[in-house]
């Protein structure tokens, strides 16, 4: 059975795998191929924030306040680098170095949500079940 942290820890590495089409796509230098696999990566990410916001963040920050409130930060500015990027991709004024550093920014986001977070997640959701199936558990 996969665990949270397991499913997201999935989900990084696709946007990993987009993460690199985006950069295979400039260096080939073919403007509506990296329109298209920015929208993949734009609409991928976003939906990938609203449900670690939505579903482990809540419950995390009553572990740790502080880092919850630093990975919330993260993702408003990771939004708002987004955002930029997009308007510059339409614009065709970004350039791959760019992208490049957008791209080291979230990966190290990545890496510490799975130092931390997911480790957290898929811990507490154990804990979660066992103890859901010892008060199942019939009396003897």
């Amino acid at each position: 059975m996969a665990t949270v942290g397991d499913r997201l820890l999935h989900d990084h590495s696709r946007l990993d795998r987009l993460f690199g089409e985006l950069l295979d796509q400039f260096a080939e230098g073919n403007r509506r191929a990296v329109r298209a696999a920015w929208v993949q990566l734009e609409d991928g990410l976003i939906a990938h924030m609203a449900a670690e916001e939505r579903h482990l963040l809540p419950l995390f920050e009553e572990i740790d306040l502080r880092e919850t409130l630093a990975l919330q930060g993260d993702h408003v500015a990771l939004r708002r680098m987004l955002a930029e990027l997009a308007v510059a991709i339409d614009l065709d004024l970004v350039q791959a170095d760019l992208a490049r550093t957008f791209i080291d920014t979230l990966r190290a986001h990545a890496r510490r949500e799975e130092d931390l977070l997911y480790r957290w997640a898929s811990r507490r959701i154990r804990e979660i079940l066992l103890a859901g199936e010892n008060t199942c558990a019939a009396p003897r």
